[in-house]
């Protein structure tokens, strides 16, 4: 074997370990730059003392196989991931499914009630005679104020003040006339 190959492939084998050192230590992108530029300083020994057979051999194997290399290290990444059991359908459903106190909590969007603390903006209300954990959309409400439950997030009703412009029924209303 020609010394130029062994150099070539000592400094390919440097910069591969860099590669994989970036995912094990993420820099940011510093060890894959310089991974990245040693293959081409690779192919440029190879261009350089060898011929232009073997430089193009070598070039068009790291432009196929660098992409190809990634492609399956980006698809072990996400099968070794801590999360994937919450971001994948076989891994148990949806969230709610999986806790079937959200499914409840989803069925009191559009319910009306009063809240029974001082919301700043969080605090104490009750919808459909449930006394829950609820959150305003950011202003403040006193105790006793009428309101609709707009969404639910992370197990807290969302609320809004009803007033005479979004009051959508006659029945909105009538425990707090």
């Amino acid at each position: 074997m020609d010394t130029y190959l062994l150099v070539a492939l000592l400094i390919v084998a440097v910069g591969v370990a860099l590669l994989v050192g970036e995912f094990i230590v993420p820099t940011g992108g510093f060890l894959l730059v310089f991974g990245v530029l040693l293959f081409a300083v690779a192919t440029g020994v190879i261009w350089y003392y060898g011929s232009a057979m073997l430089a193009t051999i070598a070039l068009v194997g790291f432009c196929i196989g660098t992409p190809a290399v990634g492609w399956l290290a980006v698809q072990g990444w996400k099968k070794l991931a801590i999360n994937r059991s919450r971001d994948s359908d076989t891994a148990g459903g949806t969230i709610t499914q999986a806790m079937p106190e959200l499914s409840e909590m989803q069925a009191l969007v559009g319910a009306v009630g009063s809240t029974l603390t001082l919301m700043r903006p969080s605090g104490s209300v009750e919808l459909n005679g449930r006394r829950l954990d609820g959150i305003t959309e950011g202003m403040m409400l006193e105790p006793g104020t009428p309101v609709r439950c707009v969404a639910v997030r992370s197990g807290c009703a969302v609320v809004r003040k009803i007033d005479k412009t979004n009051v959508q029924n006659d029945f909105d209303l009538k425990d707090f006339a």
